[in-house]
């Protein structure tokens, strides 16, 4: 089986400063693997190169198979169609409502596809307490509600892989609330995850694998919280 996503040497330099170096990472069907790095490290470096916004300075990405750095613009965009992102900074439109953004994320296509996409939306809205919130623009959304508004977005193309960069950051009070809902949309569905975070004890519980990236470098860790499972 080829893995959904995989780093093969990757290595990035900005600024003078070498963020990753020749970094080697396989993700495959069902796999979740979580990269614990601290701010700066170059973590959200990983998400942008794991679904083609940028391209490294040596070594390749290949995205379901593709490699990204010498696929056309509209391959790129219908393998990113493909996965849930959720990014630290946010990517929310602030003039669009948090349902015409996920409507957005929905694209185009036949009529089927499009009902079954606005069910989603209802479903995802509902579970994430963003019903009230659905006609609001998305830059007038608390720190909690804009977290919860990506979160629900990742899932509105039922994707293949997750890739999650602090995906809690700003949850507050919601915070485990948000864990166990994601936790269910991922495990028993055998959704591939990418979880990109300071947070040791929150890799522990939601990936099997865990790497701490040091140097540019990743180096495996042992997953010392049980993953609880999907059920309970």
């Amino acid at each position: 089986m080829s893995a959904l996503l995989a780093f093969e040497g990757v290595s990035l330099v900005l600024g003078g400063t070498r963020l990753l170096d020749q970094v080697d990472l396989a993700i495959e069907a069902g796999d979740r693997v979580a990269i614990l790095a601290d701010s700066g490290a170059g973590k959200s470096w990983l998400l942008r190169l794991a679904i083609g916004l940028v391209t490294p300075g040596s070594g390749t990405v290949r995205l379901m198979g593709v490699a990204l750095d010498v696929a056309p613009p509209d391959v790129r965009r219908l393998l990113r169609a493909r996965c849930g992102v959720a990014m630290q900074g946010g990517s929310l439109l602030g003039d669009l409502s948090v349902e015409e953004n996920m409507r957005l994320a929905i694209g185009t296509g036949d009529w089927s596809k499009r009902r079954r996409g606005e069910r989603r939306i209802d479903r995802l809205l509902l579970e994430y307490g963003l019903e009230q919130a659905a006609t609001t623009r998305a830059d007038a959304l608390s720190i909690g509600e804009r977290r919860r508004a990506e979160l629900a977005r990742a899932f509105v193309r039922d994707p293949e892989l997750l890739v999650l960069d602090e995906p809690f950051e700003g949850a507050f009070a919601r915070g485990d609330m948000l864990e166990a809902q994601v936790r269910r949309r991922i495990v028993p569905q055998g959704r591939a995850l990418l979880l990109l975070t300071q947070d040791r004890a929150l890799a522990g519980r939601l990936c099997e694998r865990v790497y701490r990236l040091e140097r540019g470098r990743l180096i495996q860790q042992d997953a010392a919280v049980t993953v609880p499972d999907a059920t309970s």
